[in-house]
């Protein structure tokens, strides 16, 4: 086929993926090209998500689980719409992203759950009304201040939230997540749970300072 890393889009890539059975050595062949081309981001960002409760070995086997099931599934990612470059791997990172999780989530579903907020403290989290200068705020602008004082906090409460952060629900009135996931945390970070929920409180009303007292004119 003659296929050039270099050259191909990603969502090229996926198209050859998904006519597999008509091509299976053309749409494996695209794989491995899309397997060199993200597998470095889908590690990082799956180490610092799930690094704490499978380790480096098991994030490694994830990756593995994730690009096959990629595979499996490319006929269900919409590679048709017309966009550019970044635009084609921000949507295709995105997807194996989702991919990543549903694989976690899967491991854990219905297994006993615990809390990982404190639901009187959370409560009180509000964040400051904004100014009018606030409502006009790009959300680049929000999100690069977001990165940046996430990267002001400690080890300690970027592993906590982090590892919560992934569990979180934004419909459910109490967050929880699996027992054995909050414990390999508590083990990671040498904290206890109800440690967990207060360092977790902390790190939050942080980012919220950080990024409000940022706006403010």
């Amino acid at each position: 086929m003659g296929l050039s890393d270099a050259e191909i889009s990603d969502f090229e890539l996926v198209r050859r993926m998904a006519d597999q059975t008509r091509d299976f050595a053309s749409a494996r062949e695209a794989w491995g090209y899309l397997y060199i081309r993200h597998h470095r981001f889908l590690m990082r960002l799956s180490m610092a998500n799930h690094g704490y409760l499978l380790g480096r070995e098991g994030v490694k086997d994830l990756m593995q689980e994730a690009f096959m099931k990629a595979f499996d599934r490319a006929a269900t990612f919409n590679h048709t719409e017309i966009c550019d470059g970044p635009s084609q791997e921000k949507k295709l990172r995105a997807w194996l992203l989702r991919i990543v999780a549903n694989l976690v989530n899967d491991r854990y579903r219905g297994q006993p759950e615990a809390s990982f907020t404190d639901e009187l403290d959370e409560s009180s989290l509000v964040a400051d009304p904004p100014e009018p200068e606030d409502a006009e705020s790009p959300d680049s602008v929000r999100l690069d201040l977001l990165k940046s004082g996430f990267r002001s906090l400690s080890d300690v409460e970027q592993t906590i939230l982090r590892g919560t952060m992934f569990w979180w629900r934004a419909d459910q009135p109490h967050q929880r997540m699996p027992h054995a996931a909050l414990s390999q945390l508590c083990e990671q970070t040498g904290k206890s749970a109800a440690n967990i929920r207060q360092i977790r409180l902390r790190a939050v009303k942080k980012l919220q300072e950080y990024v409000n007292d940022r706006l403010r004119p």
